[in-house]
């Protein structure tokens, strides 16, 4: 779901809610206090939504490489996609030969590599990612079954492998798809500032302005597998099921990463460090298990003025036995659970699998001050995705033992907390 969908979402669930309040006779204080806080946010939903059509139009546009007098070429992008497929790449991998036809036109209008570095078929990631090509069919084909119990054999989709949702999106991550090189972001840290001034006297001393800079290279995430002739011959569609799986894996892994990732050593430069171990943990509300009350003063903590307003403006990350207390502690005569007041009080309240077990009775939450528009537009944190995926399809090293070993090759690297003010690292008490 794009951000602008998103912002839609919201829209339509907002004037549902007011339509509601509206077709009441008699309001009370709080219903009241409702309303003008959902008008506020359709005030401001309006303003968001409006530049995520435009910033969702030019992101289109980069990414099609549309022009300024028309749409001819992204509309050819778009008929190269539909007429291309995974099985485009895989078979000239497993031939040995180089990409042609509409997989080499489709990798050339995107401006991306037909070899990869070690000499293996750069797949971009809008293939890897898009579930446009004919693996879709597998996915929702229907298996022809047997009339008798000696029938013939019909083999099932293959089920895929389930991973942790990503919450890139929740922390204000923003990913770009950057060309060769390397990449910055610069961002203003500090500068002049204003004074009011009678007449004919002088202003501010001028100030310099200071800059932040988060400067990413390319790190190599990677990974293989290793299957037989023997597997491939009897298992239909293996290979497309291992690349939807592999998709998954480099997404997991990143969102692993973002969390729980180290910091960059001299020793090892591959890291990517992720917030629990940039941003120091701060204990809250610690010294007894945390009751609702807690977890209604939670999202608060995110709130400084400047990076969020209200509650409503912050998000937050926790691990699902800190989700699991919330949803079990209620507010005395309301019958209103924790994680109820963090879903009402809230720009979201997310559970993740990402984020480590309870240890010393305390688990992390990471909240995010993320403003009115979610601060991935603003660069919070900052990631960056080199253009392809390099597969590399060897059935000669283990040839002897009938071995086909499939390696993928992706490049990218973060910068989380660039914002450092925009992120809080809290630990909370939940068991005894």
């Amino acid at each position: 779901m794009t951000h602008k969908q998103k912002l839609e979402l919201e829209q339509s669930e907002k004037r549902q809610r007011i339509n509601e309040l509206l077709g009441k006779e008699e309001k009370t204080e709080q219903e009241l206090n409702e309303l003008q806080d959902l008008t506020k946010r359709m005030q401001t939903l309006e303003i968001e939504t409006r530049a995520a059509i435009v910033a969702e139009g030019e992101e289109e546009s980069r990414k099609l490489g549309e022009t300024q007098d028309g749409d001819g070429e992204s509309a050819e992008i778009r008929s190269l996609f539909n007429r291309v497929s995974l099985n485009d790449y895989l078979t000239p991998a497993s031939a040995g030969t180089g990409l042609d036809g509409a997989a080499k036109e489709l990798n050339e209008a995107l401006q991306s590599p037909v070899v990869g570095a070690t000499g293996g078929v750069a797949i971009p990631y809008a293939v890897l990612m898009e579930r446009r090509d004919s693996e879709s069919d597998l996915e929702t084909r229907a298996a022809t079954t047997t009339t008798q119990n000696d029938g013939q054999e019909t083999q099932r989709p293959i089920l895929q492998r389930l991973f942790g949702p990503g919450v890139m999106d929740y922390l204000g991550v923003r990913i770009d798809s950057v060309p060769v090189g390397r990449v910055e972001w610069p961002l203003i840290s500090g500068g002049t500032t204003a004074a009011q001034t009678k007449e004919t006297a002088d202003g501010p001393t001028a100030a310099a302005a200071t800059f932040a800079y988060a400067n990413l290279k390319p790190k190599r995430l990677t990974g293989s597998y290793e299957y037989t002739v023997e597997m491939q011959t009897s298992v239909k569609d293996l290979e497309q099921a291992l690349r939807r799986d592999l998709a998954d894996v480099i997404k997991s892994k990143m969102t692993d990463l973002i969390i729980n990732g180290a910091a960059p050593t001299t020793q090892n430069p591959q890291h990517v460090q992720g917030f629990l171990t940039k941003i120091t943990a701060v204990d809250f509300k610690v010294g007894s298990v945390a009751d609702a009350s807690v977890f209604g003063e939670l999202h608060a903590q995110g709130v400084d003025g400047i990076h969020a307003e209200t509650e409503m403006q912050v998000k937050s990350v926790m691990g699902i036995a800190t989700y699991q207390r919330a949803a079990g502690v209620y507010i005395a005569g309301s019958g209103e659970a924790g994680s109820e007041l963090l879903s009402r009080r809230s720009g979201g309240c997310y559970a993740s699998s990402y984020i480590p077990a309870v240890a010393s009775n305390k688990q992390s939450v990471i909240l995010h001050s993320a403003g009115p528009n979610g601060g991935t537009m603003r660069g919070d944190s900052v990631a960056c995705m080199w253009p392809t995926l390099e597969v590399i399809r060897d059935h000669y090293t283990k040839a002897a033992s009938g071995g086909v070993v499939l390696t993928w090759i992706s490049l990218w690297d973060a910068v989380v907390a660039f914002r450092s003010a925009a992120y809080k690292h809290l630990a909370l008490q939940v068991t005894s």
